[in-house]
């Protein structure tokens, strides 16, 4: 074919995409008021920067994983050590794992009755509460049933093959699987006990782990309670201490033996946060700092001082009365905490419309009155605990142009607000309307701080905060619809990160991702740190949402990818591009444009020498070139073009990207008609591109390899 002929169905491929013909496509989704890439990039900063575990490389690194720890879906897999990785399908654990825990691993009363259970029966129900460390007990438990080694099935593929078949079970291997937040667990029912015992008895043992919220029904034979003692969290300190400062016997000795850390563990609610305590404890221990100040510095000494900065003022020592704190310096005080890192008149500003909801007004006229030239910025600044600098952490003083305030102690903010939430409950309602209000009218900095300051909240009283402001701000029709959503979706990023909510939050999404009016929030959700940790289930749910056709999933799925779980979307892709549905195979196309665009090691270029993802990769790109639809198409060329451009710039991509075209056609008329449209698009891209030398090895390669 000559290069200055082409079939003018060729040429329309290169147009933008018009309205087609296809009846489905003739309705449009809504139009959204998505972030662009780069605003989505500032965003993301901004919310790890307030959140309390770091993003790194796309991973969320965690505590060292010791008994209790990876209830609530944050398994081994993807917490241990720091090391990110994707969730598992049916995934053996490996022994150096599982040494490691049964090292730092206290047992339970509930291990004993699990593993006898398990001789008896072949299967157990293992029921309590996240955080309690049934997933450590429950892969120790098996492990020590069946000394082969231990299978974790997948909590959505596992237990269909397993209600189907007997297939889900590796023989000769013991097995865990999570019901938290999957509907079946809610629906368990002897029949299938029954039936998997027969299964598993003497050959591949099964321990499924359900939270407490399950129902027993009739399931009293085969439920093993699990609950912990009141002197374990102790007991897992001193193991993890132990551990971890074993070349340092006395520092470990001191730290056990101090009141102020006994007191201080009072306040810890999971095993999770009683290992990351030993991590941090041990980490200061070896930094060289004095046992003593480690311990003034946990929850215990910060809590007495929020009380203190929260309570009215003392007398003087002299017995002469002093001025109680006035509302505006509560006021000031709170603002300093939920926008730490802002400018001072910022603070200042807000901290005068938190005092007029919190003294009940509604308007400047009725405001209380302030002494103005009585009580000032400074005197709040006496008992606000906090320091000024600039934007590089140098210290300035307030009346420097560019002032920030930020709270002199880590943690000393999320003590301020558990004290005011649990002993000044008259402050909540006032703060959340304040806090709704910041999500409104602030700069994208303020709505960040302002949501993550409720996903704190949520974690101290979460039907409270879940029924007065996250349903109205995720359901939001009114002119603020989009900043409600998103901040709804930030503050249930910031409420996941608490073992004990985890599979609430799961739940929630999941259900939200089932109702219309809750999809869009669903969708902001999934592309938070929730779907990087919990992919295959956020997956599923964007699934549902894009099958729905109100708007477009890319923006979540393009953040699950950037996480990490990278096979696994590009194999979920895969599926899409096959469905019937036209709003998953319009989802698929436009994801697969979006992130063809990724370089580095997150470009999708990178599977071209993996053998699986290639496959799936394959079957992306050959739909998406031949669909029906030319909007689809040109999102497919545009990928084409994409890669070939990046091949000029990475030496071996072109012999790569030209085995795999070659590949693309199958045998017959499609695939005759995609090999005349590959070698037209490589001779026009090597006049277009400022490097068309790609191009031209990359067509020379298939015209050879095709005249074979």
């Amino acid at each position: 074919m000559d290069d200055e002929t082409e079939p003018v169905s060729e040429l329309m491929d290169l147009l933008p995409a018009g309205p087609s013909s296809d009846g489905e496509e003739d309705e449009s989704a809504p139009a959204g008021t998505e972030p662009t890439d780069e605003q989505a990039d500032h965003i993301r900063q901004l919310r790890e920067r307030g959140l309390p575990q770091t993003v790194v490389d796309g991973g969320v690194t965690a505590r060292i994983v010791g008994f209790g720890s990876g209830d609530a879906a944050g398994t081994i897999y993807k917490n241990y050590f720091g090391t990110p990785a994707v969730d598992p399908v049916d995934g053996r654990v490996p022994e150096d794992d599982l040494d490691r825990l049964r090292e730092l691993y206290v047992a339970p009363a509930t291990h004993t009755t699990l593993v006898d259970h398990l001789a008896r029966h072949g299967v157990a129900v293992l029921r309590g509460t996240p955080g309690s460390g049934r997933y450590t007990t429950a892969l120790l438990a098996v492990r020590q049933a069946m000394d082969t080694g231990v299978v974790v099935l997948d909590s959505e593929a596992g237990v269909r093959r397993l209600v189907t078949d007997e297939t889900g079970l590796q023989p000769s291997r013991g097995h865990v699987i999570e019901g938290d937040g999957t509907e079946w667990a809610n629906e368990l029912r002897p029949q299938l006990l029954i039936r998997l015992r027969a299964a598993t008895y003497g050959r591949s043992p099964l321990v499924i782990i359900v939270d407490d919220h399950v129902p027993l029904g009739g399931l009293a034979e085969h439920v093993v309670p699990h609950e912990v003692a009141d002197g374990t969290p102790f007991q897992v300190l001193e193991r993890h201490l132990t551990v971890l400062l074993a070349d340092r016997p006395l520092d470990c000795r001191k730290l056990l033996e101090h009141e102020g850390l006994r007191e201080d563990l009072r306040g810890r609610r999971s095993m999770a946060e009683v290992a990351g305590l030993a991590a941090q404890l041990a980490r200061r221990v070896r930094d060289g700092d004095d046992v003593d100040q480690i311990v003034q510095g946990l929850g215990v000494e910060l809590r007495a001082k929020a009380v203190k900065l929260l309570g009215p003022r003392k007398s003087a020592a002299d017995g002469t009365a002093r001025q109680e704190v006035s509302l505006w310096s509560h006021a000031f005080l709170l603002a300093c905490v939920v926008l730490d890192g802002t400018t001072l008149s910022r603070v200042s500003r807000e901290s005068h419309r938190l005092a007029e909801l919190l003294h009940g007004v509604r308007s400047p006229s009725s405001a209380p009155a302030m002494p103005l030239f009585e009580e000032s910025v400074r005197d709040w600044l006496d008992h606000s605990d906090v320091e000024f600098t600039d934007r590089s952490g140098q210290p300035v003083g307030a009346r420097h142009p560019e002032c920030l305030v930020r709270i002199s102690q880590r943690g000393l903010g999320e003590a301020v607000l558990e004290v005011l939430w649990h002993d000044h409950s008259g402050a909540r309602g006032p703060l959340l309307e304040w806090l709704d209000g910041l999500v409104v009218r602030g700069e994208e900095d303020i709505r960040v701080s302002a949501a993550q300051t409720v996903g704190l909240l949520a974690t101290f009283d979460w039907a409270y905060v879940l029924e007065e402001l996250l349903v109205r701000w995720a359901s939001e029709r009114g002119e603020h619809a989009d900043r409600r959503r998103f901040a709804a979706a930030w503050a249930l990023e910031r409420a996941v990160t608490d073992p004990l909510l985890a599979p609430r939050v799961q739940r929630l999404l999941s259900r939200w991702s089932q109702r219309r009016d809750f999809q869009a929030c669903a969708q902001a959700a999934y592309g938070t740190r929730i779907g990087a940790k919990f992919p295959a289930e956020a997956l599923s749910s964007l699934e549902r949402i894009a099958g729905a056709g109100t708007k477009s999933v890319w923006t979540a799925v393009r953040e699950i990818y950037a996480a990490g779980s990278r096979a696994q979307v590009l194999e979920r892709l895969a599926t899409w591009s096959a469905s019937s549905r036209h709003w998953l195979r319009d989802d698929a196309a436009k994801c697969f444009q979006g992130l063809s665009r990724f370089r580095g090691e997150r470009a999708v270029t990178a599977f071209l020498r993996e053998p699986g993802p290639r496959e799936h990769l394959l079957l992306l790109s050959r739909r998406t070139l031949l669909s029906a639809s030319r909007a689809h198409r040109q999102c497919g060329w545009n990928c084409m073009r994409l890669w070939v451009e990046r091949a000029g710039d990475e030496p071996g991509l072109d012999e790569l990207m030209a085995e795999f075209f070659a590949d693309l056609p199958e045998p017959g008329t499609e695939g005759e008609r995609l090999r005349e449209r590959l070698l037209f698009h490589l001779r026009l891209w090597r006049h277009q591109l400022p490097d068309g030398d790609a191009a031209d090895r990359i067509k020379t390669f298939l015209e050879e390899r095709w005249s074979m």
